[in-house]
């Protein structure tokens, strides 16, 4: 059984012009809302993550300087990244669905589940709000299903255009947490290369594949060559997915160049190793995706693809404009890196 969030009230998190809008879930929840078999999805809300939530991974003095910025009326916390005044409830209630859903899948009450909220968050780090993101979501997610649900092995697959720096950062001296991160190089944040590859404990257990523009749909190939033998070594115990859908084509963002197709087919790649590593335990927590039809039509195809993984995927852009960048270099790179 798949499971939803669908976050409320997220619109008080808005600045006029930033492409990190309420209209990207907006245009989620009219997708769900129009399709008889997402509008039937069970949906859960959670209560706000609380400071102890939190505090897994964000220091108290970090907590209580966004906490105060926002009580102050908001601004800027860098060139990048806004905060209102509601922005960190909004935060917080978002990050509190993710926690929601986790203890479904993780209690049984769910196989499957997807954490529709904003502002994302895997470019936040310990001490900084940065790209757009304000709590670690899927940070916190991880080290919540450690310590509530006894969670030895998590493994945290990073699909967004941009690399997720921020929970790399958490987790790259952490031998309990595979991190996989597909991103476009040479992109904001600058992050996230080849020979990254995690610190002391952590060694081998970040694993970046940093992909040129233009790289489309192969790289779906790329995962369905590397992610099997990367999950058979680790055997997670759950999945958790910072489910990005900057990659699209039509994203403003990035230039990856993916479809809804391709998109749908990476996200069945990270299925399949969690149903057989994980007892199809996986959760996925919304990151980036800035054109708002292609984003929605994105995470329907997401839906639905959880729901029945043999199902045909509508995909209302058609195939990738762009053409699809050779990997087979990278990919043999990785393969010599990291042993698979």
């Amino acid at each position: 059984m798949t499971t939803i969030s669908l976050q409320d009230g997220h619109a008080a998190h808005a600045q006029p012009g930033h492409p990190e809008r309420p209209a990207r879930l907006d245009a989620i929840r009219t997708a769900i809302e129009t399709d008889p078999v997402l509008a039937a999805l069970p949906r859960l809300s959670g209560f706000p993550a609380s400071v102890d939530d939190l505090a897994r991974v964000h220091p108290e003095a970090y907590l209580d300087l966004v906490e105060t910025f926002c009580a102050t009326g908001g601004g800027q916390l860098d060139a990048d990244t806004y905060a209102t005044a509601a922005s960190w409830d909004v935060a917080r209630q978002a990050c509190g669905d993710l926690l929601a859903l986790v203890d479904a899948v993780c209690t049984g009450g769910a196989r499957t589940a997807f954490a529709l909220g904003r502002p994302p968050g895997h470019h936040a780090r310990p001490f900084q709000a940065m790209g757009f993101c304000l709590i670690a979501n899927v940070a916190v997610a991880a080290r919540h299903a450690q310590a509530v649900h006894g969670a030895e092995r998590v493994m945290i697959v990073d699909v967004d255009v941009h690399h997720g720096n921020g929970t790399q950062e958490v987790f790259e001296a952490d031998p309990s947490v595979l991190f996989v991160s597909s991103h476009q190089a040479d992109i904001y944040p600058g992050t996230g290369r080849l020979g990254e590859t995690g610190v002391g404990a952590g060694e081998g257990l970040t694993v970046n594949l940093p992909v040129p523009g233009g790289t489309a749909n192969n790289l779906v190939d790329l995962y369905r060559t590397v992610l099997p033998p990367l999950a058979e070594r680790f055997r997670p115990d759950l999945v958790l997915v910072s489910a990005g859908y900057d990659g699209h084509y039509l994203d403003p963002l990035g230039s990856l160049g993916l479809s809804v197709t391709g998109l749908s087919d990476l996200l069945g790649v990270v299925h399949e190793a969690a149903d057989r590593w994980a007892e199809g335990r996986m959760v996925l927590t919304l990151e980036g995706g800035y054109q708002a039809e292609a984003l929605a039509a994105c995470v329907a195809a997401a839906l639905h693809r959880l729901i029945d993984p043999s199902a045909s995927v509508a995909d209302p852009f058609g195939p990738t404009l762009l053409g699809s960048a050779d990997l087979g270099p990278l990919t043999e790179a990785v393969r010599g890196l990291h042993g698979v």
